[in-house]
């Protein structure tokens, strides 16, 4: 079985969802939830996030004392998803 590689054409970033650094708790539950600092320093800094793991971000706000901004992007991030029919939202971490 042959396996293709594909130049990457373009590749569009939006706006800031949330910082690594300002949102330390939200950044360590998601290094316990799929080891996201591993995937960051080991790969090309995309990550994939599932959907259903942003929504239990969303559910626990408090918990990680979110800005007001960055819940408002999580849940763009999820609808956008959502729209394309996507399980995860890809982000692009630097």
């Amino acid at each position: 079985m042959s396996i293709n590689a594909y130049p990457v054409i373009d590749i569009k970033m939006g706006k800031v969802s949330f910082k690594l650094y300002r949102d330390g708790t939200l950044a360590d539950f998601l290094d316990n939830e799929i080891q996201l600092y591993c995937r960051i320093h080991d790969g090309t800094g995309m990550i994939d996030i599932p959907v259903k793991i942003l929504k239990k971000v969303l559910q626990q706000s408090v918990k990680f004392n979110l800005y007001e901004q960055t819940m408002k992007r999580l849940k763009l991030d999820i609808e956008s998803a959502k729209t394309s029919k996507d399980e995860v939202v890809t982000y692009y971490c630097f």
